[in-house]
């Protein structure tokens, strides 16, 4: 029996993309695709369901699954848990497994409004305590869950930015379309994602300034599509919708801006992987102050940062960034790469790696 296949990872996960919803959980998969030279992945996930009861279904058996791991799993064995919180009623049985257990948190996995999950914290908490290690995507996110959970050890949390940018595909391409300023935006179309700033930031600019031409692109999908088709035609803006792209052409959408606009205010942004993507592109970034971007974006440097919510300051931030010389836009373009390749993928990948093979040489 070869090495590979005494070391095993059984990969749990309540989002996997699928051929019809591409990037729903990419950073799950980049993960398996990271590791699977090393381990022998058995995967156990949730793939997007439309339908309650599909998704009902789909979690029940999965669940049965995870309750299989009691009879399966080896000393040498990993349990690698992306989502736990989802997991927690039924991995708090696993509490006595001989195999490893790495919980990987990502931000909605870690807030507790509703009832639902504050009856799954009490399971989880217990789950955190018995975990060999515990993944964040971000610095900012190791604070965030070392104050929840109440975990003084620094060494039982490890920085792992979700698989990282893979600098093959995205990388510089120059832009064809000339003396159109163009707005980016890529994202889950859902509400706090900042779809809306967005759209009346661009309608604001395109108002008041008649001799700039200027245009939005918006890549993605979500619940919010009908909305925003709706108050596209209600503003007028110009702006080019295209749906789910996969990862091997995404490069090709950000070549595309002058600049990407990531407005997102949710509570629970950990890292925001879309503005490295557009980083390692070349394109500068404007975020709101929150969370992970708050880690990578340097105002002035690589890009700007404004108040979340605030479309007036996001304007203010775009036309700063516009009435930059072509000097300094090639500078900052430099520094938004030179920040990018610190989250390579083949070296975070790497160290990864590296953590999980430490596991085995435990007592």
């Amino acid at each position: 029996m070869s090495s590979k296949e005494h070391k095993r990872i059984f990969l749990i996960s309540n989002m996997y993309p699928s051929k019809l919803d591409v990037r729903y959980g990419i950073f799950v998969k980049h993960f398996e695709e990271a590791v699977h030279d090393k381990f022998k992945v058995e995967r156990i996930v949730v793939t997007k369901k439309n339908y309650s009861i599909l998704k009902l279904i789909n979690y029940f058996f999965v669940y049965l699954k995870v309750l299989s791991l009691i009879f399966r799993c080896k000393r040498t064995d990993i349990i690698y848990v992306h989502f736990p919180l989802y997991f927690a009623p039924v991995l708090i049985m696993l509490k006595w497994s001989p195999a490893r257990m790495v919980l990987n948190f990502h931000g909605s996995d870690a807030t507790f409004e509703s009832l639902l999950k504050k009856g799954f914290k009490w399971f989880l908490e217990r789950l955190v305590r018995r975990a060999d290690k515990i993944v964040v995507p971000s610095d900012y996110y190791m604070g965030e869950i070392a104050k929840i959970f109440h975990i003084a050890q620094s060494d039982r949390i490890y920085v792992y930015p979700s698989g990282g940018i893979n600098s093959g595909l995205f990388r510089v391409i120059p832009k064809k379309e000339e003396g159109v300023f163009v707005l980016g935006f890529v994202s889950n179309f859902i509400e706090t994602k900042g779809w809306r700033i967005f759209l009346e930031a661009l309608s604001k600019i395109s108002v008041e300034n008649t001799g700039l031409k200027v245009k939005g692109i918006m890549v993605g999908d979500g619940p919010d599509r009908p909305q925003i088709i709706k108050l596209v035609d209600k503003l007028g803006v110009n702006i080019e919708l295209v749906g789910n792209v996969p990862q091997n052409q995404l490069a090709d959408f950000y070549s595309m801006f002058d600049i990407f606009i990531f407005p997102t205010y949710r509570k629970e942004e950990s890292l925001g992987l879309v503005g490295l993507e557009a980083m390692m592109c070349g394109v500068p970034v404007i975020a709101s102050k929150v969370g992970g971007p708050l880690g990578y974006v340097s105002e002035g440097y690589n890009g700007f940062l404004f108040e979340k919510q605030d479309v007036n300051e996001l304007i203010l931030k775009i036309e700063q960034f516009q009435k930059l010389t072509k000097k300094e836009v090639a500078e900052m373009k430099r520094n938004c790469m030179f920040t990018a390749k610190k989250y390579d993928s083949s070296s975070v990948n790497q160290e990864l790696i590296k953590m999980l093979e430490s596991l085995n040489h435990r007592k």
